[in-house]
């Protein structure tokens, strides 16, 4: 039986590096990215070596670490992709994740109705897009497997996001948005809470169109529980 080390200089199926144009690079940087995506959901983080890759891909192992000094470093990536696709749905409406004071800008004096579509644009974004519903999938599956990948799954849909909303409103209720005397970082938990519940509950069976119904309701709830008093 061959070694890793064996397998992984030899010339089956392997393409050099060294010399090969940057549009070419591009792509086998983008073909790793798919087979890790694959087998990390296949079979899990823990189980998917560079070795897999590198034999997947049809390259030397040692050029997987020219385009990602880790395993980790791919995993990073993936969540960097999914996060730019998301990124794209909010600058399609308009909307930006940082900095919070410019993604503030957008929401005010938004009516109720446009709120409910970014809503509900952004819901069913995290449930079919094809980059990020996977990576989500795929972190709250290995979460219970792996302390780092339990940490990004935290921090990347968890922390990041109350932040980004406690910022968020913040900001609105320092120009008038909102009620007076409330506190933003309450107000985060009350409206980002229920969302990250809902999400969960979409994928059960039958469940996405009464998450979205919820969804609205929510929505309409949290502008009526924290909206500035009209006279």
């Amino acid at each position: 039986m061959e070694s890793e080390r064996s397998l992984a200089d030899s010339g089956d199926g392997a393409t050099r590096e060294a010399g090969v144009p940057p549009a070419k690079r591009s792509t086998t940087r983008e073909a790793l990215l798919e087979a890790a995506m694959n087998l990390f959901s296949a079979r899990g983080y823990a189980g998917t070596s560079i070795r897999g890759l590198a034999r997947e891909v049809g390259i030397r192992e040692s050029s997987v670490y020219k385009h990602f000094p880790s395993k980790q470093a791919l995993f990073e990536a993936l969540i960097e992709r999914a996060h730019d696709a998301l990124a794209r749905i909010g600058s399609a409406q308009g909307l930006s994740f940082s900095p919070v004071r410019e993604a503030a800008e957008p929401y005010r004096g938004i009516s109720e109705k446009s709120l409910l579509l970014v809503a509900q644009s952004f819901f069913t974004f995290v449930l079919h897009d094809p980059d990020f519903s996977r990576i989500r999938r795929l972190m709250q599956i290995e979460r219970y497997r792996d302390p780092a990948v339990a940490s990004h799954f935290a921090d990347y849909f968890i922390v990041q996001p109350l932040s980004f909303h406690t910022e968020l409103f913040r900001q609105l209720l320092d120009s008038g948005e909102f009620r007076e005397g409330l506190d933003a970082r309450e107000m985060a938990v009350a409206f980002f809470g229920p969302v990250f519940m809902l999400i969960d509950y979409a994928e059960s069976e039958g469940g996405e169109p009464v998450a979205l119904d919820l969804l609205q309701r929510h929505v309409r709830h949290f502008l009526q529980i924290h909206g500035r008093e009209t006279v």
